[in-house]
């Protein structure tokens, strides 16, 4: 049974330096590949944090959120771009994860309620992916060929502004010279119950090489019609403890 945890929305300059120690001791020891300076390099760009800890106020996991403007087809978007995410194998199962990344989608959308916002994420690994189709309708890469045609320009011009020439435009991938950091062997083994899943073939084709540090790049729009299941219940949850929660689904 997984340990429960509570979650702390803060932003990288309120962080310790005994949280940022420990966030990078957990990264290290989930991750190969993987520098000090480049885990601050990466903190340095993000806007907020999200700490998972546990009732010792120990952290067992994190992810990092920028949110930043993008103009695309005549008008102002806004993105939210999900960083460095790993939990504490120990706590896997626990929800609070998705639940603080919706509150997180939710200030961002009530903050902008006339802007639509988008999930921009890149994911070498098949637990992140499934975030995908558990929580949202349409997104990319789309296994069934329902997501908006103009949502694969919008993701490719997001990946090479931010990826250069390491973001592959026809595969949708992102291969770095070196590993920018990849799974330990032991988690990036996938158990042969989840090879099974169609999702989990699904991120499997189009990411062989995950293992590697391999990232595959991904969008959906966060807006409540294109949640379903949980996600849209933990959206529906967040929005409404806001202040401003009718004008934030305007786009659902």
């Amino acid at each position: 049974m997984s340990l429960v945890l509570h979650s702390i929305l803060t932003s990288p300059d309120r962080l310790t330096d005994g949280q940022r120690d420990a966030m990078f001791r957990l990264f290290s020891a989930c991750y190969d590949c993987v520098t000090r300076t480049a885990f601050e390099r990466d903190l340095a760009q993000k806007t907020s944090v999200i700490l998972l800890c546990d009732n010792n106020l120990a952290i067992r996991g994190f992810s990092t959120q920028e949110c930043y403007e993008h103009s695309w087809q005549n008008e102002t978007v806004n993105i939210l771009f999900s960083g460095d995410t790993i939990i504490d194998p120990a706590c896997w199962g626990s929800p609070e994860l998705a639940k603080a990344w919706c509150q997180v989608a939710a200030r961002t959308l009530s903050a902008a309620p006339d802007r639509r916002l988008f999930w921009f994420l890149i994911t070498k690994g098949y637990r992140t992916w499934l975030y995908l189709p558990v929580f949202f309708r349409q997104y990319l890469p789309d296994p069934t060929n329902d997501a908006p045609s103009d949502w694969q320009p919008l993701l490719r011009t997001l990946a090479s502004d931010k990826f250069g020439s390491a973001y592959d435009p026809a595969s949708g991938l992102i291969r770095f010279p070196e590993s920018h950091g990849h799974l330990t062997p032991g988690l990036a083994n996938i158990p042969p119950a989840r090879l099974a899943d169609p999702d989990v073939q699904f991120f499997l084709r189009n990411n062989s090489t995950f293992a590697q540090g391999t990232e595959l790049a991904c969008l959906t729009e966060i807006c409540l019609a294109n949640t379903h299941g949980p996600g849209q219940r933990w959206l529906s949850r967040a929005l409404a403890g806001l202040s401003q929660t009718s004008p934030a689904s305007a786009h659902a």
